[in-house]
């Protein structure tokens, strides 16, 4: 067997035959008439339960820490507190309830005088030690120099007080008189201010791991603390409020039971909540009762001379205190909040204000994941949303970024993916950092305030999808009316207008052929037909011009422009015009756009100068026609604008008129041109 094997095995051993000494002595102690309210108010139940908890606590930190000294400390502690229930047992039997039925008394008294020194004088030891049984640097290692004084003092009063042994060390009997007598009382003092001065360092060692250490250390402290805090208030509640409630003894068995969960590591991050519920409930109960009591004492004062005013007092003050709880927990979560966790408290708020704004100034995409990133502190942070329906966008899936564009979770086992629940099952997933155990409940109440703003930028990405799917649909619709127009115009290119042409040669031809041979009736008849036929040729090509020039398909929108302001009857002249192509819809909705501002410009300012230019500028391709005519145009003028704006929109664009009354009309269509390369 081990070292550390034997040790604990020892130390087992050593914690049951301490515990079974203070349950026996416990067993002896009710036999001679200890009643529960000594025990609980006195020395005796403060004692035993040390003497029986103390040493299983030292053995269960040795199980979980075989190098951890605090676990002897406690042995220690539970040891001597065990043999000194024991030995006041055994005296208090001796002298007081069966004298001289049992031997030893004398012996007995002198150790139940000196064997209660040894647990306050190691105890500063498990706050300097706490929790791994070392101090927390170098120098802290003479915080213990209190302990070893104490514990000094100790032996010495156990050899000063041998020569009084008996009666003289009964608790009720006076100090012995002599120079022995005074030393001891004067090691009893060293003993009682080594004690203090070693609390104090402890106290300031655990200040410093909370303040320096790392996360997991500073939970441990916490968790001690908290149980020190606790065992406080415990005691003080049962010296005041129940003396006889046992209390002081639930406090001690809290304190070991916060040391055990510490040092075991149980749940060590729930301790912030724990504080913090403490907290507030504590301050709201304090606020509470004296809000009570204050309404109480000045209801009873005006209403002393009423009937039933001492039952009205109490029920006018138990009114009030009621009214308090809902208004005065938020305020006190909150000042706790921003005192004791600054960090969780401005995240949250951070995120609060922002669901405070959503209903008086719209979101922009991606706003919220900026909130989010700011709140958790993780530039890298991404939101999706999951679409209502669950559809595919596009046959990426169905997670979309906030501007509604499909995206995908990235594989990257450094980030953690959290999904986000609504009440229609998952609304999104949140790509982030590892968050440590710490900080596990500062990211549960972001996401619990960011609830709404999440459901709301999630709505307002599927409406940007649908809004791109109606997008696409317009420009598919347009795309295929474009693609219609080319296909009648080939075919009446192809067909009814060369056929009418060849109708016309061959009528021609024949006459010709002919020559004086035709009937003069018939020649005017033939003349009267190829007229027609040219006619109608001229009809055909009219109508397949208003539809889409050939240029336009073949050498793309400038040519196509000139040969539309070469037609025109008025003053018109082209500016610039692109010298590369643009997709066929681009230049189909540039050309329709110029096509009408000169057909308007010619119909309703015939003497006016006309421009047209059209050219690509930051990332746009812009198309305008202005004249000097007399003004007063609207998009609302007319079909042929207001349908002429909803192609430039369809296409992605904005269509404007600015059109002062006498100072001329700009017609001009901003197109994207960055949605596909300019080739």
């Amino acid at each position: 067997m081990s070292v550390t094997g034997r040790g604990e095995r020892w130390l087992w051993l050593l914690a049951a035959c301490a515990v079974a000494l203070a349950v026996a002595a416990v067993v002896v102690d009710v036999r001679d008439g200890l009643t529960w309210r000594a025990f609980a108010t006195g020395d005796p139940g403060f004692s035993v339960i040390m003497a029986s908890t103390f040493p299983l606590l030292g053995a269960a930190v040795l199980h979980r820490e075989p190098g951890n000294r605090l676990a002897w400390l406690f042995l220690l502690v539970g040891v001597s507190r065990s043999v000194f229930v024991a030995a006041t047992v055994w005296t208090r039997h001796v002298y007081l309830v069966d004298p001289g039925s049992w031997p030893g008394g004398p012996a007995a008294s002198w150790v139940a005088f000196w064997t209660r020194f040894p647990a306050a004088a190691v105890a500063p030891l498990a706050l300097l030690w706490f929790p791994d049984g070392r101090p927390p640097g170098r120098r802290w290692r003479a915080g213990a120099l209190p302990s070893a004084v104490a514990l000094a003092a100790t032996a010495a009063v156990a050899a000063l007080s041998w020569p009084f042994r008996g009666h003289q060390l009964l608790p009720d009997a006076p100090q012995p008189p002599g120079p022995a007598a005074a030393a001891a009382a004067v090691c009893l003092v060293l003993i009682a201010a080594a004690a203090a001065t070693g609390l104090a360092v402890g106290l300031a060692s655990l200040v410093s791991r909370l303040r320096h250490a790392e996360a997991e250390v500073r939970q441990q402290v916490k968790w001690y603390l908290f149980g020190g805090a606790a065992a406080v208030a415990f005691n003080l509640a049962g010296d005041i409020a129940a003396p006889h409630a046992g209390l002081n003894l639930a406090g001690t068995l809290a304190s070991e039971a916060v040391i055990l969960i510490a040092i075991e590591r149980y749940r060590l991050w729930n301790i912030d909540r724990l504080i913090n519920r403490t907290l507030v409930y504590g301050t709201l109960t304090a606020l509470v009762a004296v809000t009570y009591a204050g309404f109480a004492a000045g209801l009873g004062l005006l209403l002393s001379g009423v009937a039933y005013g001492r039952n009205l007092a109490v029920a006018g003050a138990t009114l009030a205190a009621a009214a308090l709880v809902a208004p005065a927990r938020r305020g006190v979560q909150d000042a706790i909040d921003r005192r004791f966790d600054r960090r969780r408290f401005d995240a949250v708020a951070r995120v609060r204000a922002y669901a405070d704004q959503l209903g008086t100034r719209p979101a922009a995409p991606g706003q919220l994941q900026a909130v989010l990133a700011e709140a958790l502190r993780d530039p890298e942070l991404s939101l999706t949303f999951a679409l209502a329906d669950g559809r595919l966008v596009d046959g990426a899936g169905r997670l979309v970024d906030g501007a509604g564009t499909p995206t995908t979770v990235p594989a990257d086992d450094r980030r953690t993916v959290s999904r986000l629940a609504g009440g229609d099952g998952e609304v999104g997933r949140l790509v982030h950092r590892p968050i440590p155990a710490h900080e596990q409940r500062l990211l549960v109440e972001v996401l619990a305030a960011a609830a709404m703003p999440v459901e709301h930028a999630r709505l307002q990405a599927e409406l940007r999808v649908q809004l791109t799917a109606v997008e696409a649909s317009r420009a598919r619709i347009v795309e295929a009316a474009d693609a219609e127009r080319r296909r009648i115009e080939r075919n009446l290119h192809d067909g009814a207008q060369q056929r009418l042409v060849a109708l016309a040669v061959r009528l021609r031809s024949e006459q010709r052929r002919q020559g004086l041979a035709v009937d003069p009736a018939m020649t005017a008849l033939l003349d009267l037909t190829v007229g027609q036929l040219q006619d109608a040729v001229a009809d055909l090509r009219t109508l397949a011009g208003g539809l889409l020039p050939a240029a336009l398909a073949s050498e793309g929108l400038g040519p196509a422009l000139r040969e539309l302001v070469d037609r025109q009857p008025a003053d018109v002249r082209l500016l610039c015009t692109p010298d590369h192509r643009h997709r066929p819809g681009l230049e189909a909705t540039g050309w329709f756009v110029a096509a009408e501002g000169l057909a308007n410009a010619v119909k309703h300012a015939p003497r006016a100068t006309v421009t047209v230019t059209a050219r690509c500028l930051d990332k746009t391709f812009v198309v305008a026609v202005t004249d000097s005519g007399p003004g007063g145009a609207t998009l609302d003028s007319g079909t042929g604008l207001r349908g002429l704006a909803d192609r430039v929109d369809a296409s992605g664009g904005q269509l404007t008129v600015t059109s002062p009354p006498g100072g001329g009309t700009d017609l001009r269509a901003v197109l994207p041109c960055a949605v596909l390369p300019c080739a």
